[in-house]
């Protein structure tokens, strides 16, 4: 009785090894190549967000103190400063290779594998194509950070007044309140030589078209240079700056890509200064749940070609500063959605099959021509 009970354990545990699915040749992360065998990646899908920022440098003009009992004017800014703006944000979309989506073939689909540079599996039985992913370099320097903004003289009076006779013929500076009340002046016989050219008030033949257009363009950049001594002038540059985000398999919720600040700019994520800017994806999941479905409903084993391919999710992205939405959009996420085994029947050789190694889904499956 003891004998048959051990044989019949015997059977059913050969019979669970002989029923359970085949290898499904899963490299794992680290461990040693083997030979015989092409060693290929399923791609994942990257978030690349790229940043356009100007930053705005202001120098205070030197009669700044004048401006309102000069030129009427309120407000003249009396410090120098700096101030960011983010002009605009994009969102694009890159591809690796997934490290938990490594696999081995070692049957007839080797010799027939195609792979891209960075060994994403790309077709099989195609010629192959050279695809060499280009690599983008974020960078956060400045440029000229601290070239100061000139003020050149302009002016038509002398910065120095004539003597009197106690000063012995000796020229004497003028203070900066005379200068600022010739350089207002200034600016309102310019305005009255604008005016008056463009009404002709003289009554006189106007210059030709291009000669007209010079002289009252010309006529603007003086008032222009003059107007920045009381109220200052600034000048602007453009950066543009790159973030690159992996999403998990799963929803991201909050996650900081990069931070902000208007004095500083656009700073890392590590830069505690500025305010975090954050990434959201929400996973399309009736979607996913249809893709698993059908998956385990088809093949659940294992194939023994070793050969797979991936049904991409959806993802909708939303990036913003914890207050305002910033940029939106919705893509295609591989990570998103499942992975698949290749039907074994279409790997015996006859056919082309090209995979888009953006995603890893099946592109396009061809018989082969004769």
């Amino acid at each position: 009785m003891k004998l048959s009970a051990f044989v019949l354990t015997f059977i059913l545990l050969a019979g669970s090894l002989l029923a359970s699915p085949k290898d499904d040749k899963k490299v794992v992360p680290g461990a040693p190549a083997t030979s015989e065998g092409i060693i290929y990646s399923l791609p994942r899908t990257g978030i690349r967000v790229k940043v356009k920022a100007t930053r705005e440098k202001f120098t205070h003009g030197p009669y700044y103190l004048y401006a309102q009992k000069m030129l009427g004017i309120n407000g003249a800014q009396a410090t120098d400063g700096e101030r960011w703006n983010i002009d605009h944000i994009s969102i694009e979309l890159f591809s690796e290779p997934d490290p938990d989506q490594v696999y081995k073939t070692e049957s007839s689909p080797a010799k027939m594998i195609c792979e891209t540079t960075n060994g994403i599996i790309s077709g099989i039985g195609l010629t192959p194509e050279v695809q060499t992913p280009p690599v983008v370099t974020g960078t956060f320097l400045k440029k000229n950070p601290e070239s100061p903004i000139a003020f050149t003289d302009y002016s038509i009076f002398s910065y120095y007044t004539a003597a009197d006779s106690s000063r012995s013929g000796k020229m004497i500076t003028k203070s900066p309140e005379m200068k600022a009340a010739e350089a207002a002046e200034t600016i309102f016989k310019i305005r009255d030589s604008r005016f008056r050219l463009l009404t002709n008030a003289d009554d006189e033949p106007l210059p030709d078209g291009k000669a007209f257009e010079v002289m009252v363009t010309e006529l603007g950049k003086m008032e222009a240079n003059y107007l920045a001594l009381f109220i200052g002038k600034s000048t602007q540059e453009t950066y543009e700056y790159c973030f690159d985000y992996i999403p998990s398999g799963k929803q991201g919720k909050g996650d900081v890509i990069f931070r902000f600040s208007e004095d500083r700019g656009v700073l890392p994520k590590t830069d505690l200064s500025g305010r975090p800017v954050m990434i959201d994806i929400a996973k399309l999941d009736d979607l996913a749940s249809k893709q698993a479905s059908l998956v385990t409903a088809t093949n659940p084993a294992s194939p023994a070609s070793g050969v797979y391919y991936r049904v991409p999710g959806v993802g909708e992205i939303r990036i913003s500063d914890g207050v305002n939405v910033l940029a939106t959009s919705r893509a295609a996420i591989a990570q998103f959605g499942v992975v698949a085994p290749f039907p074994e029947s279409l790997l015996d050789g006859s056919y082309q099959i090209g995979f888009n190694p953006e995603t890893g889904t099946v592109k396009s499956i061809i018989v082969k021509p004769e």
